[in-house]
């Protein structure tokens, strides 16, 4: 296991001004610097933040100091706003938006809706049931990561009249998931 502390090292950069978060959510960087960090360009100009595909996160790579990472941008926007004196782990968008990587909501509208600020440092706990209340997660059907079945299967199951040992052996699944489905007990919301 590494010893590494991404967030000292963003700091770091923070701190030197080799990165320079702003509070609509953008990052600009110095054009470059020196391998001792004694000096670097006055030049400034905006990193580009990229969008992960499969979760939506907003991040951009950060090489600094020998060192290059991918970093989200919602973190460094906390680490150099937010205080965090509980030393929570995670970073929470409060609108639930992973691309709103601001420090403050834009409007009068959002500021009623969410509250003034758009991220806050949040337990994984906190965060998740967040994502439950927000319904950026359902933990419903195939939304479940322990989900074995498609709702279309669970359609095709209900409409069945093969024996729910048959269904089971065809899905690979166990025959009491076949006969909760069966009986209403489970995959309600289909």
């Amino acid at each position: 296991m590494s010893d590494f502390d991404k967030d000292a090292w963003i700091l770091h950069a923070i701190r030197i001004k080799y990165i320079i978060p702003r509070e609509d959510g953008t990052v600009w960087r110095r054009k470059w610097i020196s391998e001792d960090l004694t000096s670097m360009s006055r030049e400034v100009h905006q990193i580009k933040q990229r969008t992960h595909k499969a979760t939506g996160r907003v991040y951009f790579n950060l090489t600094f100091n020998g060192i290059t990472k991918s970093v989200l941008v919602n973190r460094v926007i906390a680490l150099a706003f937010l205080p965090n004196p509980l030393k929570l782990p995670q970073v929470n968008h409060i609108d639930g938006d992973k691309s709103h990587n601001y420090l403050k909501q834009p409007t009068p509208e959002l500021i009623a809706k969410w509250g003034e600020f758009q991220l806050e440092w949040s337990t994984g706990r906190d965060n998740e049931k967040h994502a439950h209340a927000t319904g950026l997660k359902t933990g419903r059907g195939s939304q479940n990561s322990n989900a074995k079945l498609t709702a279309p299967e669970v359609q095709e199951i209900r409409a069945s009249a093969e024996s729910p040992s048959a269904l089971a052996k065809k899905h690979g699944v166990a025959r009491s998931t076949i006969v909760n489905i069966v009986q209403g007990k489970t995959w309600l919301h289909i």
